[in-house]
């Protein structure tokens, strides 16, 4: 190998760091005393030196480690072992990768022109502050619309602080996250999206209810709002996971769609398999609108009975049966 090699620290297939040799002795471990020093609680503080022979070959050797040295292909433990170019050998849970100096590196990657960079709509303060303003006006409006009875204060403070207190506390879950994954909290972006989340919570049973009197649907609204629902948890992931992982929106779309589908299949399993749960709520809507919502013309009365008659027939089969 040339005189300058690079020690590169693997994390899987990737790179996690490299280390530039160009005096030997070299020592590698976990105490400061080290040229190459590494964070594995499974390296001894002194584990391994690499020198140079009287013939010029480098050779790498275990100076006495607790959990030893080991060669990665093919697998087996070692004292010592003379390098080559792509040597691979494991200390602790750390995999090690010698590479000479005119090792060829992949072709680059031609991207697209890069473009100055633009602030997203989430991280405006105006956007933070607007969405926990409409977050608010919502949940007020939805405790109030759905009290039939005397105003409870009580109730409508609880509608208040309850959607600010889950807000807040669910970006401070995702800023975590994005501080440990992206060195940077975004407080205010994660706090803007769940309040977003949570407001269309709020008004989507809502809108989805007003159009299915408008047009005088009924039998298939349950799969629209469980579609709707899984909309709405798919966005919400997808822009929460845009500032926490380094994925392309390509790959993070890919992704979700099959959890979030995942997700759907398994809520509604016991629909899909034919098993029908029993319930003691009665299954229609319980919201009053007032008729001028209705788009859909009103069925006569003689369509339906027309209707139930086949069904009478039927009923009376299965009673000459039993």
């Amino acid at each position: 190998m040339d005189e300058v090699i690079f020690l590169e620290v693997l994390e899987g297939d990737s790179v996690q760091a490299r280390h530039r040799l160009e005096r030997f002795p070299a020592s590698v471990g976990r105490g400061y005393s080290n040229d190459v020093i590494l964070d594995d609680p499974k390296v001894s503080a002194e584990h391994l030196r690499i020198e140079r022979r009287e013939d010029g070959a480098l050779v790498l050797r275990d100076v006495g480690s607790h959990n030893g040295t080991f060669r990665v292909e093919p697998w087996a433990p070692l004292a010592e072992l003379e390098l080559a170019p792509d040597t691979r050998v494991a200390v602790g849970d750390t995999v090690l990768r010698f590479r000479s100096r005119n090792h060829r590196v992949e072709d680059t990657v031609v991207g697209p022109a890069p473009s100055a960079p633009r602030t997203r709509v989430f991280e405006r303060p105006r956007t933070f502050s607007l969405a926990l303003l409409a977050l608010l006006g919502g949940s007020l409006l939805e405790g109030y619309l759905t009290n039939y009875g005397r105003t409870d204060w009580g109730e409508l403070t609880v509608a208040l602080v309850a959607p600010l207190a889950l807000v807040l506390l669910w970006a401070g879950g995702w800023s975590v996250a994005s501080r440990i994954a992206r060195k940077q909290f975004h407080y205010r972006a994660h706090a803007a999206i769940g309040a977003l989340v949570l407001l269309c919570g709020l008004v989507m049973p809502m809108l989805l209810t007003l159009v299915g009197f408008s047009l005088g649907v009924g039998g298939g609204m349950p799969l629209v709002h469980h579609a709707a629902f899984l909309g709405l948890l798919g966005w919400g992931l997808y822009w929460h996971l845009r500032y926490v992982t380094r994925w392309e929106p390509g790959r993070l779309m890919r992704v979700l769609a099959a959890v979030t589908l995942g997700f759907g299949a398994v809520s509604r399993a016991d629909e899909l398999l034919g098993n029908e749960s029993f319930s003691e709520s009665l299954d229609f809507p319980r919201t009053l609108l007032p008729p001028a919502f209705r788009l859909a013309g009103a069925r006569p009365v003689d369509d339906f009975l027309e209707d139930t008659a086949g069904l009478q027939e039927e009923v009376d089969a299965l009673a000459k049966e039993e």
